[in-house]
């Protein structure tokens, strides 16, 4: 029997278990993280991290029952603005507590495991966000089509 939660639900019990310790593997939706999550294909791992810093993959609640998994671009007096790396505009904001859980690995449809945290992972991350606008929007348009 398949069942469907609303991602309120599922990702407020995600959350839970994060606090409690576990690590907890998702699967993902949408393509704000594109191109380094393909949503409803990749999974992530999440862990609780007490001490999260910009760079991080996070899994946050914005609004009560609205999480996102998006890039911490920035931390300032306890606010947390987070982008995803598909995104070309807009930004969210949560408080530093409501930041859930921080991704681990990126996991493939064939079981490969992509730590976030290495240096070649984050010098790809640099380098996507300093691609102009324009690039961007056209690169993500044909990724969309062949991914």
């Amino acid at each position: 029997m398949k069942m469907t939660l609303p991602n309120s639900i599922l990702l407020a019990e995600v959350n839970r278990m994060l606090q409690e310790g576990h690590p907890v593997v998702i699967m993902t939706k949408g393509n704000s993280m594109l191109p380094f999550i393909r949503g409803d294909k990749d999974n992530v791992e999440l862990v609780r991290n007490g001490n999260p810093a910009v760079d991080d993959l996070a899994l946050c609640e914005i609004a009560p029952g609205h999480y996102v998994l998006h890039r911490i671009i920035g931390i300032a007096d306890g606010e947390v603005t987070l982008k995803g790396d598909g995104n070309l505009q807009g930004t969210e904001h949560c408080r530093l507590e409501n930041v859930c859980g921080t991704v681990t690995h990126i996991i493939r449809p064939n079981g490969k495991r992509i730590a976030v945290n290495t240096a070649k992972f984050l010098r790809r991350s640099h380098l996507w966000a300093k691609v102009p606008y324009i690039i961007k929007r056209y690169g993500l348009a044909i990724y969309r089509r062949i991914a």
